[in-house]
């Protein structure tokens, strides 16, 4: 590794590290292509930044008001102890923090307003969708204590609504979501800590107001809201789009499928979807079927019209329909790179300012058509959901009519290509094990010792992708059953690991349950948004053991956090008493162990000078019973992994032992 940072106990990939250990063959060669064409990609400009500020990695950084920047070090200079405005590393490092989390809650927040408004104007007969999994909408209806003898689409206009109303009330009510779908005992738990929240736009609202110049100096104020916060995000912006999107378009079922860059066809018309809500894309892969855009495509010399996905809204094609995706949020650069997309459309979030660069190089049109998301110089047209069918239309017409723009004589399509099985929603995953007695049982035996999801963004700060794979294998390898979302599950569907002939990798006993049950080793349950899939899993099967979730062997993995966004995923599964793994850079600070000066072993531990650190690491069990790791190298990682994991599994065999004992069980 090139770049070493000794404060932080972690080294920096240059480009060669990452072309050397990525675990995508496909990514060695398109990055090699691009860099031989002389195109710049994130991974260049990442090289470019390098060395970065010590004092921003460790959250030491403060920018909240004009007085700034304020960089705060606790090792040197007490003149810099604190900040210009008197706030100390604390208070910096929990306000970064939580306004890093507030913003994570507001863009998952808009694309959940986007699909809850879509269901609400469908139930009212105002758009052309129709509500396809109309189970989703009664079980809802119940959970909300709702008269479901009423007329279906006044239900679900209901129904609708009131995730609508989780998502943005002001006044001081308790989320009916999460009232409906957490365990009791964290209820109140969070009552008792108060930490329940009102909405995620009112607690936007309040971390930014607290985070103010001159407003809440007090840490563990701000810990208490951002924890606040990180429930409004799970139950309001995750619930909402999650369940919202299933209620409209149905729920994902196992297939199984072919991806990796080797799936796109020099004589197609290749269109990439890219982005985190799916609304649109429903209606485009109807017109796309149409005999006018089929037309339109031979008329323009090509044998068809090929859509496949990157980032979010490609895991949502390809759980609920197997469309192929081809990677996540690093990889959209290198997928324009193979010259074989003819047009990128977009709609918000993770779509990265470079994406147009690359785009020009090779005669991509990109297509934007969200009102919260523009590109300079590229076309846009806004989606309506009321005018749903027209503008699908419009955007299909425009994407095929890019093929005759093509450079043709410069695609490069590696071929490389993976299989794998998908479409693991909840109900799914309780299907395929007979029901959620029969999975606790499995994790009584232990033939399979505990459930790890493993997910999050992309981040060039460690090679590529090398993370999850190398975690997920050791995980699998050691009887451990995975899910996974969002962009981490691009890493695992193209090594491998969510195909049938990953559970010869697998411990034996895992092994034998994959191959009963025709299932893969890692289960690739959808978007970033739906981790809800995962939560629910762990809920269902707390309420069958008669435990807190906290007493069972789960754990959240965030190998590679690279958005805002990933804050809240973890601060979510943690408030529900599911310990965290982050990698590097990790978002939540906590004790990392350093060597001494005169030593080349890690026997101290540096906590960067507050006591967030200590806060998230250890005084936070005291409060949920779960605890933050940090651990940026994947091996150390898996092996800390399954240390907890063991204990774990102790601390549920004794408490089953004292419950049987007392006869509460």
């Amino acid at each position: 590794m090139k770049y070493r940072y000794p404060i932080l106990n972690a080294e920096m990939p240059d480009k060669e590290d990452i072309k050397r250990m990525t675990p995508n063959r496909a990514t060695r060669e398109m990055l090699e292509c691009l860099e031989g064409e002389g195109i710049e990609t994130s991974f260049d400009r990442y090289i470019a930044q390098q060395p970065q500020c010590s004092f921003g990695l460790r959250g030491l950084c403060c920018r909240r008001c004009l007085w700034g920047p304020c960089r705060l070090d606790t090792r040197g200079d007490k003149g810099r102890a604190r900040g210009i405005c008197g706030a100390d590393v604390n208070l910096v490092v929990m306000g970064n923090l939580l306004r890093g989390l507030a913003a994570g809650c507001a863009a998952h927040g808009q694309h959940a307003r986007e699909v809850i408004e879509t269901l609400i104007l469908t139930a009212e007969g105002k758009t052309s969708f129709e509500i396809v999994e109309k189970g989703v909408i009664l079980e809802l209806a119940k959970r909300f204590h709702l008269d479901i003898g009423k007329p279906f689409d006044q239900l679900a206009a209901t129904v609708g609504k009131i995730l609508l109303d989780d998502l943005s009330r002001v006044e001081e009510v308790e989320m009916k979501t999460l009232l409906a779908y957490a365990p009791e005992e964290r209820i109140n738990t969070w009552r008792e800590m108060g930490i329940l929240p009102r909405s995620a736009f009112y607690e936007i609202v309040e971390a930014l107001h607290k985070t103010t110049l001159g407003g809440d100096s007090d840490w563990k104020d701000l810990a208490k809201q951002e924890l606040r916060t990180a429930l409004a995000y799970c139950f309001s912006t995750l619930f909402g789009s999650s369940l919202a999107t299933e209620a409209l378009f149905g729920i994902p079922r196992p297939k199984t499928v072919e991806l990796n860059y080797g799936i796109l066809e020099n004589d197609c018309v290749n269109i990439l979807i890219h982005g985190h809500t799916p609304t649109l894309v429903e209606k485009i892969i109807e017109k796309i079927e149409s005999p006018e855009i089929q037309k339109l495509a031979k008329d323009a010399g090509a044998q068809g019209v090929q859509l496949t996905g990157v980032c979010c809204t490609g895991a949502e094609l390809l759980a609920r329909h197997g469309i192929p995706s081809l990677g996540g949020i690093l990889a959209q650069e290198l997928i324009i790179g193979t010259g074989a997309i003819d047009a990128v459309i977009v709609d918000m979030q993770c779509v990265i300012p470079g994406l147009k660069t690359v785009a020009d190089c090779w005669g991509t049109e990109i297509i934007t058509t969200s009102q919260s998301n523009r590109i300079p110089d590229a076309t846009h047209v806004p989606f309506d959901p009321i005018k749903a069918d027209e503008i699908a239309l419009e955007i299909s017409r425009r994407a095929v009519e890019a093929y005759s723009r093509r450079h043709h004589s410069k695609t490069n399509i590696p071929d490389v290509k993976s299989k794998a099985i998908i479409g693991f929603s909840l109900e799914a995953i309780l299907d395929i094990f007979g029901g959620r007695r029969n999975l606790l049982e499995l994790l009584e035996s232990g033939k399979i010792k505990g459930i790890v999801t493993v997910v999050g963004c992309n981040t060039p700060k460690v090679p590529y992708e090398n993370s999850h794979v190398i975690i997920a294998r050791e995980l699998i390898k050691h009887g451990i059953l995975v899910t996974t979302s969002g962009c981490s599950s691009h890493a695992l569907l193209n090594a491998g690991l969510c195909a049938l002939g990953a559970a010869e990798l697998a411990a034996a006993g895992l092994r034998e349950v994959c191959q009963e049950r025709g299932i893969p080793p890692v289960l690739a349950v959808g978007a970033c948004v739906d981790n809800t899939r995962t939560i629910r899993l762990f809920i269902e099967l707390a309420e069958e053991a008669g435990m807190p979730i906290n007493k069972l062997p789960f754990l959240f993995s965030g190998p590679e956090p690279g958005n805002e966004k990933t804050i809240g995923q973890g601060m979510a599964f943690l408030a529900l008493g599911v310990s965290v793994h982050q990698g590097f850079p990790g978002p939540i600070p906590v004790p990392i162990p350093v060597a001494k000066a005169d030593s080349d072993f890690l026997d101290d531990y540096d906590r960067g000078g507050n006591d967030v650190a200590d806060f998230f690491a250890e005084d936070i069990h005291d409060l949920l019973g779960a605890r933050v790791y940090s651990e940026p190298y994947p091996d150390l990682a898996a092996k800390l992994i399954q240390m907890h994991i063991r204990r774990k599994r102790l601390e549920w065999a004794s408490a089953a032992s004292t419950c049987l004992i007392s006869g509460t069980m």
